[in-house]
């Protein structure tokens, strides 16, 4: 499940432009000294803005900014995972069974819509690009409001057991996103 995406999404949308992304991928100074102040006569910023440099990458490469998309085989393996951590008993496969078939058309759905925003890339204003950011987070977030509806009917027909392993399971996996990467 992408669940523990959605943060980081959210943080990837201000890095939505080359310009911007590469400024926050700069490194820092190794002076540790502050930089002198600017003399009052400084000469006025120009009226343009300096031209931003090509990207290096191949037209072809996905941008940073792009959410990665699971294949059909990675959430199948996670939903038949999820289903043995679960330990999903004969009488909950029905409610498992919608909350899986949700997964499934979900990942599909973020997977056709990063296809046709990857299709739109090179064509896009840095407007447009914004806005289809916008509307794949949005759209993302409204299928993780119906998957846990779903969930929440599934998990209230659990065992205090099964409750119990969920609510480490989750918050493991929460917490392994949430740790840096070194």
């Amino acid at each position: 499940m992408t669940v523990r995406r959605f943060p980081i999404l959210a943080a990837l949308a201000l890095l939505s432009s080359p310009a911007l992304a590469a400024a926050a991928d700069a490194p820092a100074p190794a002076s540790a000294t502050p930089p002198a102040p600017a003399p009052a006569a400084a000469a006025p910023a120009p009226a343009t803005p300096a031209p931003v440099p090509a990207p290096s990458a191949p037209a072809s490469s996905v941008p940073a900014h792009t959410p990665h998309d699971q294949t059909p085989d990675q959430v199948e393996t996670h939903i038949a995972t999820l289903h043995q951590q679960l330990g999903i008993t004969p009488a909950q496969e029905q409610p498992w069974g919608a909350f899986a078939q949700l997964m499934r058309d979900n990942a599909e759905r973020f997977r056709d819509s990063i296809a046709q925003r990857r299709d739109r890339l090179s064509s896009m204003s840095a407007a447009d690009n914004m806005q289809s950011y916008a509307d794949l987070v949005t759209q993302r977030a409204q299928d993780l409001q119906a998957l846990n509806m779903a969930f929440r009917t599934l998990y209230n027909g659990f065992t205090d057991i099964q409750k119990k392993q969920a609510d480490t399971l989750f918050r493991q996996s929460d917490q392994h996103a949430a740790t840096p990467a070194k």
